[in-house]
């Protein structure tokens, strides 16, 4: 298999890895793919996957028109199997493209190098790991869906200055700016997780409400073991805007019928636990092929999520306020000091307003 990296073929593939951009969070149960279509030195046509996995970036790039001699780059290798879609690779087949050059190896065992098999068969040369690194690290959550069978799983933790996550006042812990970027990540992200006392207590949508962005809410799931959700709650009475599934341990039939005419999904889980297991949770989100879930909590489904090695990634506000009340056990667990022990690593780091946001990675 030809390994070039050619000033040439990073710069083409960066444009599909920046337009692969576009549907991040938007199209599970795929990953995120960007295409270019190149001829004499132009770009003559782009593509990337659209919402809810189709079509497939390649599909869109080659639609109406003869690529005859031109070179197609797309950021991870060419399905050839039949799903809800044809193969790509059929396609490039069909389109006479001349050269397919790959970001990456599908690790998806349906693909994993027969697509690439497929395309050199028909002699279409192939160059494959141009700007693997960085490709890799944008399909990360993807790769780790496929190896754990469970979604990637990204909290958003705000604290005050002296470690608070719980404002008695009700009153917001982190700035305006904060919270308006903590609103435009749901949009990055398949699907949100929450507690039972998080809805009691804040009563939230959940949603995304950034201007021409309300489509891009992520699918909301909640856990409530004792199944306390109340039909007057914001996110029962829009659960048929908003795809909303409960993940609860108590068979109460008639609340669920109650709940199930506002478009709640109920997913009874096991009455003879008292709290809901986190790892079967996610193996049943993973299974629905969500790929990028933000745990939007407060500090003990936090604390529990950590605990049990169920977090991959990390969005750290802090804010300059201080908040006047003892820090509770689960609050002190996700200092900072205690996930760059559990080996989180700090990735980046920036300004918001007051505030400051620290991304940790393992």
């Amino acid at each position: 298999m030809e390994r070039m990296s050619s000033a040439r073929d990073r710069y083409f593939m960066r444009n599909a890895l920046n337009i692969s951009l576009r549907g991040i969070g938007n199209t599970c149960p795929n990953p995120s793919v960007g295409a270019v279509i190149v001829k004499n030195n132009q770009i003559i046509s782009r593509g990337w996957t659209q919402p809810g996995g189709v079509p497939h970036a390649e599909i869109l790039a080659l639609k109406k028109r003869n690529f005859s001699g031109a070179t197609l780059y797309t950021t991870l290798e060419p399905c050839s199997h039949y799903g809800r879609t044809p193969p790509c690779v059929d396609q490039i087949i069909k389109s006479k493209i001349k050269r397919v050059v790959i970001g990456l190896k599908d690790p998806n065992p349906k693909v994993n190098g027969k697509g690439i098999d497929k395309l050199r068969k028909k002699r279409i040369k192939i160059s494959v790991g141009i700007l693997q690194n960085e490709i890799k690290k944008i399909h990360s959550s993807f790769f780790h869906k496929i190896k754990k069978k469970r979604p990637f799983v990204s909290p958003k933790i705000a604290v005050s200055r002296n470690g608070k996550m719980i404002n008695e006042n009700k009153k917001w812990v982190t700035s305006k700016d904060s919270r308006v970027y903590g609103n435009f990540l749901r949009a990055k992200f398949d699907a949100v997780i929450t507690g039972i006392n998080t809805i009691i207590e804040d009563n939230p949508l959940l949603n995304c409400r950034q201007p021409n962005m309300q489509n891009l809410s992520p699918t909301r799931f909640i856990l409530d073991s004792k199944l306390k959700i109340k039909e007057n709650f914001k996110i029962v009475k829009t659960a048929k805007n908003i795809k909303t599934y409960v993940f609860t341990n108590t068979n109460n039939k008639k609340k669920i019928i109650k709940l199930k005419k506002y478009g709640m999904i109920i997913k009874f889980l096991d009455q003879n636990e008292e709290k809901i297991n986190l790892k079967k949770v996610l193996y049943e989100i993973g299974k629905m092929g969500f790929i990028n879930v933000l745990l939007e909590a407060g500090p003990n489904l936090n604390a529990a999520f950590l605990k049990n090695n169920l977090i991959n990634k990390i969005y750290y506000f802090k804010s300059n306020e201080i908040i006047e009340s003892n820090i509770i056990p689960s609050e002190k667990t996700l200092d900072t000091k205690n996930i760059e022990r559990l080996k989180f690593k700090l990735s980046s780091y920036r300004n918001i307003g007051n505030d400051v946001l620290r991304i940790y990675e393992k």
